[in-house]
């Protein structure tokens, strides 16, 4: 009877003793929980998946819990990362040429798209044997894969809707972008043309007439079709929805009143503002500093080979270049850069000019005709470049070259690039031309007589 009383006695702290038990376990959950959502290195995760900025708690030299991964470039890369248009005006940090980061990121608050994201090497495998993403809590259920997918999905889709792609690309260019003229071998890259005989017909047209970041040529009725600014000279109303008719009945920049319309991207000063910020082919696609008007714009028709060239004809549109180069495996490229006093050496890269001398760009066009088509679908095939010897291989036959050259007070330093693509991240191999032939059949008629004459003629009547 006593031991039985001693048990009863008992009981009431035995039970205390496992509600304790439950509260010490309790507490550790809670404990757990918050550790986890921490981080194992102190970060925020929700801030992380989120885009948002570290809380002050966290550690100011911790940089793993920014948005997006260590090597997510959509922080400050043109080319690279998952952001849309980063929420901002698309224009780059000054501090470090990056972009800020947005809510609206692809690497933002479901993590759907991020780079250790369905694809990681790291990612779990799932019931259908395609990589899993392995979230910040290790969380790989199907359901998980499965909203992945339908985000992957989602992505897809928006991007080929997207009117304006590869902002989440935006980056200025590389030092690797510059060489010093000095360094440049003379008769260098002298890229396609350039081979010239006979004689030479030019035309003065001012140095810029006004700007726009349209193509009617590559994205004719789309306006930001270019994504980047050009520059236009002759013909005065040269827009996206510019037609054969709409040029022959707009007004000219010509001394000679040839309507034809040149143009090409814009030089920028990056230590100027432009009066572009915030808009489209401006900072929203990348493209920063002030606009640089050239000091002189040489249009200048040649002979080549060893035949006579033929008249130009009427709406004749030809390309230069390739705006989309850097992304296309340098396809069709055909930039030249030199500078004055410095002629004989040309090269492909921006050049850094001596005091004195000044930058020059020479886009020469392809002056190669299949003799039937005013334009082809790819803008070029209807167009080829001459051989070496100036000469049009068979069934083509030889137009007046024209030659761009345009002239400019270069920047100190490193500090200049041309308009781009975002994607393309200024580099200089994408330079390139654009034109079409609004000249009267009298001028294209006197033009090439005066080429063939082996003459030297300027601003020839209409």
């Amino acid at each position: 009877m006593p031991r039985r009383g001693r048990h009863r006695t008992r009981l009431p702290f035995r039970l205390l003793a496992a509600v304790a038990a439950l509260l010490v376990g309790g507490t550790a959950v809670v404990l757990g929980g918050t550790a986890l959502a921490k981080g194992s290195d102190g970060g925020n995760i929700i801030s992380s998946l989120t885009g948002s900025s570290k809380s002050d708690s966290d550690s100011s030299d911790d940089s793993s819990s920014d948005s997006g991964s260590s090597d997510d470039k959509s922080s400050g890369d043109d080319e690279s990362g998952d952001s849309k248009d980063s929420g901002s005006s698309g224009s780059k940090d000054s501090s470090d040429g990056k972009d800020s980061g947005s809510s609206d990121s692809k690497d933002g608050s479901d993590g759907s798209d991020s780079k250790d994201g369905s694809d990681s090497k790291d990612g779990s495998d799932g019931s259908d044997g395609k990589k899993v993403k392995e979230g910040k809590d290790g969380d790989n259920t199907p359901d998980e894969a499965k909203k992945t997918d339908d985000q992957k999905k989602k992505d897809q889709e928006d991007k080929k809707d997207d009117p304006f792609p590869g902002r989440d690309k935006i980056q200025a260019a590389s030092g690797d972008d510059f060489v010093d003229i000095s360094n440049v071998t003379p008769n260098g890259n002298r890229g396609e043309g350039g081979e010239f005989a006979g004689g030479t017909s030019s035309v003065a047209c001012g140095v810029s007439d006004h700007n726009n970041s349209d193509n009617f040529i590559a994205a004719p009725g789309k306006k930001n079709g270019a994504q980047h600014v050009h520059d236009y000279v002759g013909n005065t109303s040269t827009n996206a929805n510019s037609s054969d008719g709409s040029l022959n009945a707009a007004d000219t920049s010509c001394a000679n009143g040839d309507k034809s319309t040149f143009y090409w991207p814009v030089l920028r000063d990056l230590n100027g503002t432009g009066d572009d910020v915030g808009q489209d082919g401006g900072s929203k696609d990348g493209n920063v500093g002030s606009i640089l008007k050239p000091t002189s714009v040489s249009l200048a028709y040649h002979g080549h080979g060893d035949q006579d060239v033929q008249a130009m004809p009427t709406d004749l549109r030809i390309i230069t270049g390739n705006a989309k180069a850097k992304v296309q495996d340098g396809d069709n490229a055909n930039a030249k850069y030199t500078c004055t006093g410095f002629t004989d050496r040309v090269t492909d890269k921006y050049p850094i000019c001596p005091t004195g001398s000044h930058l020059q760009r020479m886009l020469d066009f392809p002056s190669c005709w299949d003799g039937q088509n005013l334009q082809s679908k790819d803008g070029r095939s209807h167009m080829e470049f001459p051989d070496s010897k100036g000469n049009c291989q068979d069934g083509f036959e030889p137009i007046p070259a024209l030659r761009m050259t345009l002239t400019y007070n270069q920047p100190a330093g490193k500090a200049f690039s041309i308009d781009s693509f975002p994607d393309n991240q200024h580099d200089p191999t994408t330079d390139h031309g654009d034109f079409e032939n609004v000249s009267s059949t009298t001028q294209a008629d006197a033009t090439a007589n005066c080429i063939n004459k082996k003459q030297t003629c300027t601003n020839v009547a209409g």
